[in-house]
């Protein structure tokens, strides 16, 4: 849990689908539609971060 802005700790936000199978993360008033996912045949995570970590070192994307 995070702490608000007393200092208090305040609970964390959550996902919830409505009826029709759009989710959204909610915290307290705020609803956020979550509306894009990684791919499935998409890449993996580690090479995301590999290229991140090469763009910026290097200053281009692998391939």
């Amino acid at each position: 849990m995070g702490k608000n802005r007393n200092g208090t700790e305040s609970p964390a936000g959550k996902v919830l689908m409505a009826e029709d199978g759009k989710q959204y993360f909610v915290y307290g008033k705020n609803h956020i539609e979550i509306s894009e996912h990684f791919a499935t045949n998409g890449k993996k995570l580690d090479a995301l971060l590999t290229d991140v970590m090469l763009y910026t070192a290097e200053g281009k994307i692998s391939a």
